[in-house]
């Protein structure tokens, strides 16, 4: 097994020394925002559960019969269950599994694990399903649970999950784990910034592509609020951004602009100052109640894409930059 990032070691060592003490909870609940590992966690911690070793090695040994059967995606004490399709719901039926899966003694060892990603995913038959199981957990039993929006679970749900929040690392080892991946370290740096301090979607961020589309973001922006750009003109310049990407980038502009408005903002490095100069402007000229407004519509359409697959984003996309016109108006 490789590496743990250097931002989930907190939460690992945790983890094993629950599991040491005898303390490790019957559910964990891994939320945070993505890019910051839940699944590599997950999988350590799987792993290293599974493996014959656990008492006596740190991580799994990749060599023993448990380890063999989990590289071969066979072992009878792990269950896995996600959506059906991307952007679709975990269903009832699917968390009903669980019922004939913990009834059954483990095969090695004395672990069941059930592994749910996302569980927020889960609509809410199926969460109320699990949490008859979560109320008289069976022997054995651990359910790990991953959530990027823990709070669309029921409270009666994340109340019975030992949570680890994983949105946040030492920013000095995170740009140190750039650094090894090669980069620039002033790119690296702008990269995590522009990607909220998320580690992995700041190597997303850093490609030169999507990197060069962000740059170009606040002109677009300035020039669409001033009425010399048409929406859908800009919404098909930047047709090859993510969609979520774009609205989280609008977003953070937004935010940054709302500084410099209120005179709040630090300086932006020598490479950004053409981005500042925009974003000067539109604070200098824009009414921010109308930005407050566009922020709200933005995060609207945000939860409408989160939670339906069939949005469209060329539609979504098309749509926010008609909001973001608005704020010139």
């Amino acid at each position: 097994m490789s590496a743990l990032w250097p931002w989930l070691q907190p939460a690992w060592r945790q983890l094993q020394e629950s599991r040491r003490r005898g303390q490790l909870a019957h559910a964990i609940l891994l939320r945070g925002r993505a890019g910051f590992g839940k699944g590599q966690l997950v999988s350590a911690l799987v792993a290293w559960l599974l493996c014959d070793h656990t008492a006596t090695r740190e991580e799994a040994c990749g060599q023993c019969r448990g380890c063999t059967l989990l590289a071969a995606g066979s072992h009878p004490d792990l269950l896995r269950l996600a959506p059906v399709e991307p952007g679709k719901a975990i269903l009832i039926d699917q968390v009903r599994e669980l019922e004939g899966y913990f009834a059954l003694r483990p095969h090695y060892g004395a672990t069941k694990i059930a592994v749910l990603e996302p569980a927020d995913a889960m609509n809410r038959a199926a969460a109320n399903a699990l949490l008859k199981i979560l109320e008289e957990p069976p022997a054995g039993a651990l359910l790990l649970l991953t959530a990027e929006r823990a709070e669309r679970l029921p409270a009666t749900v994340r109340s019975r999950c030992q949570q680890h929040v994983l949105d946040r690392g030492p920013a000095d080892k995170i740009l140190a784990w750039l650094a090894q991946r090669g980069g620039d370290p002033g790119a690296n740096a702008e990269a995590l910034a522009r990607a909220g301090g998320s580690p992995l979607r700041a190597v997303e961020f850093a490609e030169p592509g999507l990197a060069d589309a962000i740059d170009r973001l606040p002109e677009s922006m300035a020039k669409v609020a001033a009425g010399t750009r048409h929406p859908l003109s800009v919404a098909a310049q930047f047709s090859k951004m993510p969609w979520l990407v774009l609205v989280d980038q609008l977003l953070r502009l937004c935010h940054e602009l709302l500084l410099l408005k209120y005179q709040l903002a630090l300086p932006l490095a020598e490479a950004g100052r053409r981005q500042s100069a925009d974003l000067q402007r539109m604070a200098n000229e824009l009414d921010s109640g109308r930005v407050a407004q566009f922020v709200q519509k933005a995060l609207d359409l945000k939860q409408l894409k989160l939670s339906s697959a069939s949005a469209r984003e060329s539609d979504l996309a098309e749509a926010v930059w008609f909001d973001w016109r608005s704020t010139g108006q």
